[in-house]
């Protein structure tokens, strides 16, 4: 007969294994209940906490997240996982100091983590430091081709450093590699914009039209297909996208806001 403790610890298993079922699933406040269910069976659960936290910061619980997450990195300090979600809502927050600091410490404990080098790499740039996150860019690149899961926010970041640059052929070349080899809706998007500034508009309106039907809610897809669509006297069509665009913008979530703040030390 199994004691309490291996009980609680059964069932809190089969709640956080509900609960990512629910999470993957976006119902994110059942996922959120099975989350707390499982921490109140298993505190000691580092992974519990985790799931919290993703599912509060999809109900946009902000502080809630990064409690959630500081709980699982204190619980279990070898996880790399808790840090970098940190390292990722201090970025998303514009709080680039402190999100540097979480995702170096993803980086000691997981130095292969492409994820992590690129939002260091977004932290970097964001920290006026562009020579070192287009070297963080170039390694989660090669690192994520190596582990057959290319990334598709290096791709795009790197190609947005070589816009900024004015090196508009190496960025085209990066982004026609990055539609092959793992095409998201935003690479897609500036892939698309690319294509327009060079003229090649056919190509670009069939790339812009596949990052719409991967994620309709990017208004950057939606402006530039309708501004491309108005140049070529679609002007009906050009007109539904341009009303699309101001709908996502106005649906866009806003940055993270957190009351509190806790650097790894060091």
């Amino acid at each position: 007969m199994s004691s309490p403790a291996q009980q609680n610890a059964s069932e809190a298993a089969s709640w956080y294994k509900l609960g990512k079922t629910q999470l993957y699933d976006r119902q994110f406040e059942q996922a959120r209940k099975s989350a707390n269910r499982a921490v109140e069976l298993a505190p000691k659960s580092a992974q519990n906490y985790i799931l919290l936290g993703e599912s509060a910061r999809e109900l946009y619980d902000y502080d809630g997240a990064y409690r959630a997450w500081l709980t699982a990195n204190k619980l279990n300090p070898a996880d790399p996982q808790a840090a970098y979600y940190l390292g990722r809502l201090f970025y998303e927050a514009n709080v680039f100091d402190e999100a540097a600091a979480w995702l170096r410490e993803t980086l000691r404990l997981a130095p292969k983590h492409y994820a992590a080098m690129t939002y260091l790499g977004l932290s970097a740039e964001a920290l006026d430091m562009p020579d070192t996150a287009d070297q963080l860019y170039q390694a989660a690149i090669e690192e994520s081709k190596s582990q057959g899961r290319p990334y598709a926010w290096a791709w795009l970041s790197l190609a947005k450093r070589l816009r900024q640059r004015a090196k508009e052929s190496e960025a085209a070349a990066l982004l026609e590699e990055g539609e092959k080899l793992c095409p998201d809706a935003h690479l897609l998007t500036l892939w698309g914009q690319v294509l327009s500034t060079a003229g090649r508009t056919e190509r670009a309106e069939a790339v812009l039209r596949r990052a719409i039907q991967m994620d309709p809610s990017i208004a950057a897809a939606h402006y530039a297909l309708a501004r491309l669509l108005h140049s070529r006297g679609n002007s009906d069509e050009a007109r539904k996208h341009m009303e699309a665009f101001r709908r996502a913008k106005a649906n866009e979530s806003p940055s993270p806001v957190l009351a509190v703040r806790n650097t790894p030390e060091p």
